[in-house]
């Protein structure tokens, strides 16, 4: 059996009477590339950032890598952690070369002194990412997809076990993002790391990932691959105005027979 590298039990934010997110129960093992999907508003970057431990639950518990995540534990267990953080619409003003914004990935970052070695790994996470040719150039110079790849890169540079995604495919087109999901599902399947992904379109991730959480302040239901989801599970979530689009009947989501998804 997997190493178990998340598990929540019975998780709530927000205000009880109209709480963000409610009684969010989750186990996801190493290896595991986990797609959430959900409308807007449905919590989905609150839940990530709770998991990494940015944002204190108000209720329910969380384990990491087996271990109790507290505000005591939170320091060492984020070194175990990669985060890419949802892509905000901004021009970056500080001049860095790609190869220093890949380092502040690291853990040793604040201790210059002791990076030495560390500029192997930094030429490796940017390798996976088809950047290793730009290590050098001005991050202020990429173009919006180039800029979002590096940040992949600084999320990869420690080899975490757990690393969580928030709409990474932002700003990528659809040849960029169809490679970034086979590179994560390559390193999950290789590594033995562990992926939760949010994005909107489970389209687009569902041939790739094991299993997808449809998250509406709740968790309605959590689909592992070659399973339908139900149609009240998508009125659940989006209510009733859903739309069917055709695709790979063998993905994710897919109602028996017509290989088609639900979307918003």
């Amino acid at each position: 059996m997997a190493q178990s590298i998340v598990n929540i039990s019975h998780l709530s934010f927000g205000p009880s009477n109209k709480p963000i997110l409610d009684n969010i129960s989750l186990n996801v093992e190493a290896g595991h590339f986990m797609g959430i999907v959900g409308p807007n508003g449905a919590g989905k970057s609150t839940l990530i950032n709770i998991i990494a431990g940015l944002v204190a639950p108000d209720g329910g518990h969380i384990d990491l890598m087996g271990e109790c995540l507290t505000r005591f534990s939170r320091h060492r267990l984020l070194k175990q952690i990669g985060f890419l953080h949802q892509l905000h619409d901004h021009q970056p003003r500080l001049p860095m070369r790609v190869r220093d914004v890949v380092a502040m990935g690291l853990a040793q970052y604040a201790t210059p002194w002791k990076r030495a070695n560390d500029q192997q790994a930094i030429m490796d996470a940017l390798a996976l990412v088809d950047m290793a040719e730009l290590a050098n150039r001005d991050f202020r110079q990429l173009s919006g997809g180039q800029r979002q790849r590096v940040r992949l890169a600084r999320a990869l540079v420690k080899k975490p076990k757990l690393l969580l995604l928030d709409e990474p495919s932002a700003a990528l087109d659809s040849v960029s993002q169809d490679r970034l999901f086979r590179l994560l599902r390559k390193l999950c399947d290789d590594t033995g790391m562990c992926a939760i992904m949010v994005e909107h379109d489970i389209a687009a991730i569902s041939s790739h990932v094991d299993s997808v959480a449809c998250l509406n302040r709740q968790i309605h239901h959590h689909a592992m691959k070659g399973e339908n989801i139900p149609d009240d599970v998508w009125r659940a979530m989006y209510g009733e105005h859903i739309q069917i689009v055709a695709h790979d009947a063998g993905c994710i989501g897919c109602q028996p027979g017509t290989g088609a998804h639900k979307h918003g």
